[in-house]
């Protein structure tokens, strides 16, 4: 084989993984489309398929992440009484009916994947992805915030996990309509 075919067998198999790379499953970016899901379930009705298409045409660059993106989804609805209660207790200034979305829906997230999805993964991994949300969809005060509350609740996480299915129906709130 001549070099100038050997260099465009490789530049082929080049094109091919990099085209392959871009259409595989990308959690980071599926988090991001829960985070817009979530804040969006909180301003009115959600229709999934109307919200994906009317913001993203079903165009992505990359594959949603569906079963995880539908079990996060569920964790997190279904929880969110848990989670207030964490707020309250290692956010106790923060109340979470007059704290920004973007502050909120980051610490759900974490919270859901730290003592409910089925999936492991890693408490570093997912705080940093936590923080991250919060700095694109708010600020730098938004990231400290989310990156405080994480780490406290991060350092207690064992004696949370023994209380995450009680029942708290003295919370009556909800970021969700």
């Amino acid at each position: 084989m001549t070099n100038t075919v050997k260099n465009e067998v490789i530049d082929n198999d080049k094109s091919v993984i990099e085209n392959t790379k871009i259409f595989t499953s990308n959690r980071k970016k599926t988090r991001k489309l829960l985070f817009q899901e979530l804040y969006s379930l909180s301003l009115n009705k959600f229709d999934k398929e109307l919200f994906r298409e009317s913001f993203f045409n079903e165009v992505h660059t990359f594959n949603i992440d569906e079963n995880y993106l539908s079990e996060m989804h569920k964790i997190v609805i279904f929880n969110e009484k848990f989670f207030i209660h964490i707020f309250k207790i290692y956010a106790p200034k923060f109340d979470v009916t007059k704290m920004s979305l973007s502050n909120i829906l980051p610490v759900y997230i974490w919270l859901a994947e730290m003592f409910f999805i089925t999936e492991e993964i890693p408490a570093k991994v997912s705080i940093n992805e936590a923080v991250e949300i919060a700095k694109v969809y708010w600020d730098d005060s938004s990231k400290k915030i989310v990156n405080g509350i994480l780490n406290k609740v991060y350092k207690n996480h064992t004696e949370l996990d023994l209380i995450k299915n009680e029942k708290y129906d003295n919370i009556n709130k909800s970021c969700f309509i």
